[in-house]
């Protein structure tokens, strides 16, 4: 968390089996968002209390989980001073499920996204919050029949989504590096441009800055 506030305020939600703790330095240039006033928050595990028909995923997060971060994210305005206008959400595998959960549910003030191999399974649709708004996302995931877990084709969900991100109006950046489910150089290979991509894309952003990638993202990603 940076001392002078105005920065933005990332939520992250880690993949089945592993930990915040891990996955954030990894993803995230972490001294650079405390500098920019901004502020980083990692859910560790789930309330448990929704039911297997409310996960988003394989019973890792659940939609009554995001009650928890509507509470985050009051009080880090209110307390830490976050910019409102750039409130961004973040996970891998899992965590991609119920970002993308947000991304639908929370559309009233989520910014943008970035899913590490997630996409569209069904049960992490929602209606949206705002139907005016769709935030920009960065899709990262592996190679189609490699990047599956538990029956999912995480490359093949991803895609689903892309399509649901244009027909929503919004930007995807589609970055497959083409390599299996779990490997945690999906976050660390996004991690020059991650905090930027959050930067260039705060809530409702008009016109879509990015007509081409910047520099820094990996030759393997492309506007889609």
């Amino acid at each position: 968390m940076g001392t002078k506030g105005g920065g933005p305020l990332v939520l992250y939600w880690h993949a089945t089996a592993s930990s915040a703790t891990y996955e954030v330095p990894l993803a995230f240039d972490t001294a650079a968002v405390t500098a920019a006033g901004g502020m980083i928050v990692g859910f560790e595990s789930t309330t448990r209390t929704g039911t297997p028909m409310t996960t988003t995923g394989n019973d890792v997060w659940y939609q009554s989980d995001v009650a928890f971060a509507d509470q985050v994210v009051a009080c880090a305005i209110q307390q830490v001073h976050v910019d409102p206008q750039h409130i961004h959400v973040a996970g891998y595998s899992a965590g991609a499920l119920q970002s993308i959960y947000m991304w639908f549910a929370r559309s009233g003030y989520v910014a943008s996204v970035i899913s590490y191999s997630g996409g569209d399974v069904t049960i992490d649709e929602a209606p949206f919050q705002d139907s005016a708004h769709a935030g920009a996302a960065i899709v990262a995931h592996g190679a189609a029949g490699s990047d599956v877990y538990a029956n999912v084709d995480f490359a093949m969900a991803s895609a689903t989504w892309e399509t649901q991100i244009k027909q929503a109006g919004a930007m995807a950046i589609d970055c497959d590096d083409g390599q299996v489910h779990v490997d945690f150089q999906r976050l660390s290979s996004l991690a020059p441009v991650s905090l930027k991509f959050f930067q260039d894309h705060p809530f409702g952003v008009k016109p879509e800055p990015y007509k081409s990638l910047p520099s820094g993202f990996p030759s393997y990603c492309k506007l889609d």
